[in-house]
């Protein structure tokens, strides 16, 4: 350790938790006071500022209470593990209360609130925790004696100032070269979009335009219960990514049976998801293992001759993704079914030769997209690894202006 510094637990450089009592002592039942719910707990957001009121009475007996300055940090899982932390900013009359699931830290005069939230916000911290959580799954927490009793190293207050005022600086610029790259990546994808747009949208010679009912049946998927073991591997909505691949980890399977069999995929079968987060989303099934699709996918076939591959391009298009969105149902939770799938409108072209060249078109536009965003997601891991480097040298007294150059 640097000379200088001390090791000291949290509890003795802050007050874990203040009493309640606080905020009746400055305030009548009736005032209002800043309501913060979990979900206003930033990751990477050094201040929270609350956009709700509610009065005292109402919330002084079943949250968390804090006020300007103090420092919050999640003590349960996914949040504690995702970095779900910050400093209290701008409450009403001074006064917030929140979650139960918060720890609330005050600085006493020789820590400084910054220099504490830079501390919690380290990866290497996060991962202590968590290999101490307990609890039921789902419901794990920090112990008591982790969010206590973990030692923070602790220079003079005029060090840690110094300290903050260089993370500062240096975070600034990582978040921005950060938010250029993913502009970059979104800039990438909108410009695969447009190429799509063009091709759909303008037609050609001998196109047809047809409803997809017209030239399509669709098919339900089947209902089982899935286990870890099986005949056949039990492909559901969960298994398309956002990308329209199939996901290759937690598989699911079914057992043998008649009926199953009516349902068993083909190489290159054509799968969309009719609700939930992935809805309208679709899959071009390689037969990777014999497998029956779930009933929440529906199966695409067409009585035409039409590419399935072709189609998947198209839905990747703004036209697709505008019909779809009109022709859905439900806002929380969007429904796309088979009668509504059928009105979706599709261009294509008669000959199976012009499709089978735009295909390989479209897959060249692809595959220069994925090349552009493996390419800045490697840099953006690379800023990450910088921040946690930058912080670990922080908190281990190696920290320059020098040393942390963007």
């Amino acid at each position: 350790m640097k000379e200088g510094w001390e090791n000291k637990t949290l509890r003795e450089v802050c007050k874990i938790r203040p009493p309640k009592k606080e905020a009746k002592d400055r305030l009548s039942e009736n005032e209002l006071v800043s309501f913060v719910p979990m979900k206003v707990l930033g990751i990477e957001q050094k201040y929270f500022r609350a956009s709700e009121n509610k009065k005292l009475s109402s919330v002084s007996s079943s949250y968390t209470y804090f006020r300007d300055g103090d420092v919050l940090l999640a003590k349960i899982t996914p949040c504690f593990e995702n970095g779900k932390l910050g400093i209290a900013k701008e409450l009403t009359n001074g006064i917030g209360f929140g979650s139960s699931e918060y720890i609330v830290y005050r600085t006493k005069e020789i820590l400084n609130n910054e220099f504490l939230y830079y501390f919690l916000n380290q990866e290497e911290f996060r991962e202590r925790g968590e290999r101490q959580m307990t609890g039921a799954v789902g419901h794990k927490r920090i112990p008591k004696d982790f969010y206590e009793d973990t030692l923070i190293p602790t220079p003079p207050l005029s060090e840690q100032q110094q300290i903050v005022a260089i993370l500062d600086q240096a975070f600034k610029a990582i978040d921005q070269a950060k938010a250029n790259i993913e502009k970059n990546i979104n800039n990438a994808k909108e410009l695969f979009q447009s190429k799509l747009d063009a091709v759909f949208l303008q037609k050609g010679i001998d196109w047809e335009e047809k409803k997809l009912g017209e030239i399509a049946s669709v098919e339900y998927g089947y209902t089982d219960k899935s286990t870890t073991e099986g005949d056949f591997r039990y492909v559901r909505i969960t298994d398309i990514d956002n990308n329209g691949k199939l996901v290759t980890l937690d598989k699911k399977y079914i057992k043998y049976s008649k009926e199953a069999e009516k349902f068993i995929l083909r190489d290159e079968d054509l799968l969309m998801a009719r609700t939930g987060a992935t809805f309208a989303k679709l899959l071009i099934y390689n037969d990777f293992e014999p497998s029956v699709f779930a009933s929440y996918l529906i199966r695409i076939n067409f009585q035409e001759k039409i590419e399935n591959e072709l189609y998947w391009y198209f839905s990747k298009s703004r036209y697709y993704w505008q019909q779809a969105n009109n022709l859905s149902s439900g806002a929380a939770q969007p429904h796309f079914n088979g009668k509504a799938l059928k009105q979706v409108i599709f261009s294509y072209p008669k000959s199976i030769v012009e499709q089978q060249h735009l295909i390989n078109t479209f897959e060249g536009f692809l595959n220069e997209t994925q090349e552009i965003e493996v390419l800045y997601n490697k840099k953006l891991s690379n800023l990450n690894e910088l921040k946690k480097a930058i912080l670990q040298k922080a908190f281990a007294g190696e920290l320059t202006n020098k040393s942390v150059a963007v």
